[in-house]
């Protein structure tokens, strides 16, 4: 056939034959690549589509800041229902009109600026609270960032806020309203208070077997194992590496001459010094010193001098090559800072020291290894990467770049194993991949992630085991306990109200004898405010109901092992004008919202300027439920 079609593919027959199969795909298929394509745009602001993909990534980073405060676990649906999608669409926008709002007000951030920002970020500073390229360029590695993108993205940011900062810029909060909530924010109360544990009731017996079944039905959810998976995780560890590398004679001696100076310590010198700013008034001071010494002199001239102790070269700028160049108990000449005018005479010196090479060889050798195998990680890292887009398998992966591949039986979210022990004590680095693990189907594999040592991991999910009930034997224990719990708590109940009975009956009922003869506890609170959260054992909704209540009103509520009645005892007013008022507090906040809601005028102004149409239909397709 295929010769066949080599012999006559000159022929005219041939000729037709392809013009018509060429037709054909155009009226059938190849014509609809270049007549229709899914538009991607999910908003329109002014004349700026927010596409697809923005969306996405702004959803996802909103998920990944709200999945540790629910315990690492978030799947997209959970997030659609809390509303994240629509915040994070509502804030592409809102960026967007700010940054055509910047454009139109000429506003530029020049490099300087976006350098001292990029520096100011704790972020990408080491242990020692100093920019490190090293930790900024992992930063952004592992938010899929490139440095032009970030700067990017920074010049636009520091612009939005020169906008937001001119529009809420000299806010002044009117005097009634902040003396008005400084009132309701510092009033106080005092109450008595009657504590009975729940534990005071005893013995409450053990429950019949329809009880405990009773009881299990009632509250499976308690006896609910969690989701659990099986993982095999993949790790590339630095130190692992290094241990492999070798490091030879002349490596080490040529990194010793190199870093001569990291191995000793430099000469160092206790100082004595006056400054002054008139330099007829150092010359005066310095030609005295050489007879009388500097202390005397300083003393004449009406100048107290101050010693440095043990100071290197490099502590004393400007003048650090005068101080060192005099010899022990020489006076300087008059030397010029941009302080003033110096006088210096040198009290005492510590000569400079230098470790040996064979001192250091151990150690200069480790830390050879370490960076060499530093190098080697991200390079490693990067063919990692590389394979396992391309579809290779983990396992095939750890083989060819030497990473450590661990099982794990059994992990739940939170990196507990079945028994409630750590389930991978030995990878102190998954429990910040598992909100990702367990967002994986079976069989899948997460990318190669940096955590904290420059230590990558990848993790593949090789089964999940759902959540279940627990059988009511394996439980049965944990079910009597509860019942019993449960009906200490109602019996206790019961108690307290009689309790707050006697107390509603009037002043003459001391709460702390009713107290007594119940066998609970009485306290007299300090003063507190209506945000207080805890005071004397009162929960927060009882602090909540007593703010509601009149003196002598009894409020009753309840805490996880106890029963709690109150009965307001006073209420402590708080005066604007009082010596001790402090408004600032209060004014800074009513300062702060009269901004946010000058800032969210400003942007329904915006918004008038550049019309938004969002596409719902377009971003339910994009996000719809798998």
């Amino acid at each position: 056939m295929l010769q066949f079609i080599r012999n006559f593919a000159g022929s005219w027959v041939v000729k037709i034959l392809f013009v018509l199969l060429i037709l054909s795909f155009g009226v059938w298929g190849i014509g609809d690549v270049f007549r229709s394509s899914t538009p991607t745009t999910v908003a329109e602001v002014g004349k700026v589509e927010i596409g697809q993909q923005a969306l996405d990534q702004e959803f996802r980073r909103q998920m990944e800041r709200l999945r540790p405060m629910l315990g690492g676990t978030l799947t997209t649906e959970q997030a659609k229902r809390f509303g994240l999608l629509e915040q994070s669409l509502q804030s592409l926008i809102q960026r967007t009109l700010f940054d055509l709002a910047a454009s139109d007000m000429g506003i530029s951030v020049g490099q300087e600026v976006i350098k001292l920002r990029i520096a100011d970020e704790p972020s990408f500073r080491n242990q020692q609270g100093q920019f490190d390229p090293n930790i900024f360029r992992s930063v952004l590695r592992n938010n899929q960032l490139t440095e032009d993108g970030y700067v990017a993205m920074i010049q636009r940011e520091t612009a939005r806020q020169l906008v937001a900062g001119a529009v809420a810029a000299a806010v002044t909060p009117p005097a009634p309203l902040v003396q008005d909530l400084y009132r309701y924010r510092g009033e106080k109360r005092v109450a008595e208070v009657v504590t009975l544990p729940n534990a005071s009731i005893g013995d409450v017996g053990v429950p019949d077997d329809a009880a405990i079944k009773q009881a299990y039905d009632d509250h499976q959810v308690r006896f609910t194992a969690p989701e659990y998976r099986a993982l095999t995780v993949a790790r590339l560890s630095p130190d692992a590496l290094a241990k492999d590398i070798q490091i030879d004679y002349a490596q080490l001696r040529k990194a010793y001459e190199e870093r001569a100076s990291e191995f000793g310590a430099p000469e160092k010198r206790t100082v004595q010094m006056v400054v002054v700013d008139d330099e007829a008034k150092a010359k005066q001071i310095a030609e005295a010193a050489k007879v009388k010494g500097l202390g005397e002199a300083a003393k004449e001239a009406g100048v107290e001098p101050v010693t440095l102790d043990n100071i290197a070269r490099t502590d004393l700028p400007e003048i650090g090559d005068a101080a060192f160049a005099l010899d022990a108990g020489k006076t300087s000449d008059a030397v010029k800072s941009a302080l003033g005018w110096h006088v210096m005479a040198v009290t005492g010196m510590t000569p400079a020291t230098t470790r040996s090479f064979e001192d250091v060889r151990v150690q200069l050798a480790e830390e050879l290894k370490k960076e060499q195998a530093l190098d080697s990680v991200f390079s490693i890292a990067n063919r990692v990467e590389d394979q396992l887009a391309s579809g290779a398998s983990l396992d095939e992966v750890a083989q060819a770049q030497g990473l450590a591949l661990t099982k794990v039986a059994a992990i739940d979210s939170t990196g507990k194993a079945p028994d409630g022990k750590d389930a991978a004590p030995d990878l102190p680095g998954l429990k910040a991949q598992l909100a990702n693990a367990f967002q994986l189907r079976t069989g899948a594999t997460s990318n190669l992630t940096e955590g904290e040592g420059s230590n990558f991991l990848a993790v593949r999910v090789d089964s999940v085991i759902p959540a279940a009930v627990r059988p009511l034997a394996d439980v049965r224990d944990q079910v009597i306990a509860d019942w019993q719990q449960e009906q200490r708590a109602d019996r206790a109940a019961k108690k307290a109200q009689e309790i707050a009975d006697r107390l509603k009956q009037g002043a003459e009922a001391a709460a702390q004898d009713v107290a007594t003869a119940a066998g609970a506890s009485f306290a007299m609170t300090t003063p507190f405010t209506r945000d207080a959260q805890s005071v004397e054992g009162l929960p927060a909704e009882m602090v909540v109901k007593l703010f509601a209540a009149k003196p002598n009103e009894v409020v009753d509520g309840s805490t996880a092992d106890a029963q709690v009645v109150a009965r307001l005892k006073e209420i402590v007013p708080a005066d604007p004008k009082a010596a001790d008022a402090d408004l600032a507090p209060v004014r800074a906040s009513v300062e702060q919202g009269m901004e946010n809601d000058l800032v969210a005028e400003f942007t329904n102004a915006l918004r008038d300027k550049y019309p938004v149409q969002i596409h719902r239909q377009r971003i339910d397709q994009f996000f719809a439920s798998n």
